[in-house]
């Protein structure tokens, strides 16, 4: 099922009535994939709200494709980059941080716990017992291999598809997903000299988030190229210089918006020429206006 919200968003949730969080663990549908409660994909253009919730005997795995997101956990925030995983254990409350996730592409999925299900995708007791152990050990956030997009793009198509080996198709292809993820993945190498020259620029962009650097300016004082200082910057980083120097704005706009400065001025701050298009951008990001922000920041 594939719902359009706007020229530039998307959201597509499998199995098709399971877009309530509530009756992810509930419902009586029989399903291709008894262990996959729901699997998903979302392209927003704005923030989409994510309030606090939480998954009974279930794990939670959230691939970041494109653009950024912060997740909160236990009141810890979890930023994510682009080609990584961010994954939640059975029963953690957790939200999208301000209770509403950046403009992004995801695809996430929700997927039974082994422990005390002695079918888990039809592994043995050796095999079942080392997925769970190592289920519980991944870090919170963690590098993706390069497959991602690509596997579960293919496990859409199989579950769009209707045929006598699509149960067969669609449990291999999930459990690819997740062996994927339990492997530990090696990042690309960086010279550490050409890493240390762009995390200088980006603490130059985070001195001053009322200024718009260009590209041509990062890389002439990283010493780079332009085309080598954004490959190097979106590798490290996960998205584009300007992305990410707008979000650093807008985590700056919310701590000065804890403080009894002027929206006004806040958006002067930050290198806004009006409050409206400080207003506009905010709310695109953090799902609010500056003002309903400032009345109710959590």
């Amino acid at each position: 099922m594939t719902m359009m919200h706007s020229s530039s968003s998307m959201r597509w949730v499998f199995p098709p009535h399971e877009d309530n969080p509530e009756r992810f663990e509930s419902a009586t549908t029989i399903r291709l994939v008894p262990e996959l409660f729901v699997v998903g994909y979302q392209k927003y253009a704005e923030a989409y709200p994510i309030p606090l919730h939480c998954h009974h005997h279930a794990y939670e795995f959230v691939y970041l494709h494109s653009g950024s997101a912060t997740w909160e956990l236990d009141g810890i925030p979890y930023p994510m980059s682009a080609g990584q995983w961010f994954y939640t254990r059975p029963g953690e409350l957790h939200k999208a941080r301000f209770n509403h996730l950046e403009p992004s592409r995801i695809w996430w999925m929700i997927v039974q716990d082994p422990e005390g299900t002695p079918n888990w995708f039809r592994l043995e007791g050796f095999d079942r017992e080392l997925a769970g152990s190592r289920l519980q050990q991944l870090p919170r956030v963690f590098r993706a291999g390069h497959r991602v997009h690509e596997q579960f793009i293919r496990l859409k198509a199989t579950l769009e598809t209707e045929g006598p080996d699509q149960a067969f198709f669609a449990r291999h292809q999930v459990l690819d997903i997740i062996m994927g993820l339990l492997q530990p993945t090696s990042s690309k190498s960086i010279e550490p000299g050409v890493k240390d020259a762009v995390i200088r620029s980006v603490h130059q962009i985070t001195q001053a988030p009322n200024t718009r650097y260009s590209v041509a300016e990062l890389a002439r004082a990283a010493q780079m190229s332009e085309s080598h200082f954004y490959k190097v910057f979106h590798n490290i980083y996960g998205q584009s210089p300007a992305a990410y120097m707008e979000r650093i704005r807008m985590e700056r706009a919310c701590s000065l918006l804890q403080t009894s400065v002027s929206i006004t001025e806040i958006a002067f701050e930050l290198g806004f020429k009006t409050s409206q298009h400080f207003t506009t951008v905010f709310r695109k990001h953090i799902g609010s206006s500056p003002s309903e922000w400032r009345s109710n920041p959590f």
